[in-house]
């Protein structure tokens, strides 16, 4: 009994991650330097190969997301896109996407800007178990 009740809750903890923001702390980059919260995620998530691109008039942003870890890594990451004076646009709806990651294994990412206005951006990856 007390195995199930643990399960569901499991279950049920692992849906509420995927729709709220973290309140713990994260990692950031911006292609170009990295602002480390998060030290456990920073050793176990490497994000690489970084391009910045046009595309008709939006700027697009590919990178490759790999666990350095053997054992499988769950997180959740965002993008906040910014103006040319570097202020975020808020009109855009921020939403953490979550992500599963296999021992070693890794994943492409693509973001693409909400509109011509953004000229730079910054990703900000979380722990999904904000109990680290």
């Amino acid at each position: 009994m007390k195995t199930s009740l643990f399960l569901a809750s499991l279950a049920l903890l692992s849906l509420a991650a995927c729709r709220v923001t973290p309140q713990g702390s994260v990692n950031r980059t911006d292609g170009k330097s990295t602002e480390v919260g998060n030290s456990l995620l920073n050793a176990a998530l490497e994000m690489r190969n970084i391009v910045n691109a046009e595309k008709n008039g939006l700027m697009v942003v590919q990178l490759e997301l790999r666990n350095r870890r053997t054992s499988p890594l769950a997180f959740q990451w965002t993008v906040e896109w910014y103006d040319r004076a570097g202020l975020k646009l808020s009109y855009v709806p921020q939403h953490w996407e979550p992500e599963r990651l296999a021992g070693s294994a890794s994943k492409t990412i693509q973001m693409v800007a909400p509109s011509p206005e953004a000229v730079s951006w910054q990703l900000q990856v979380g722990s999904r178990d904000e109990v680290q």
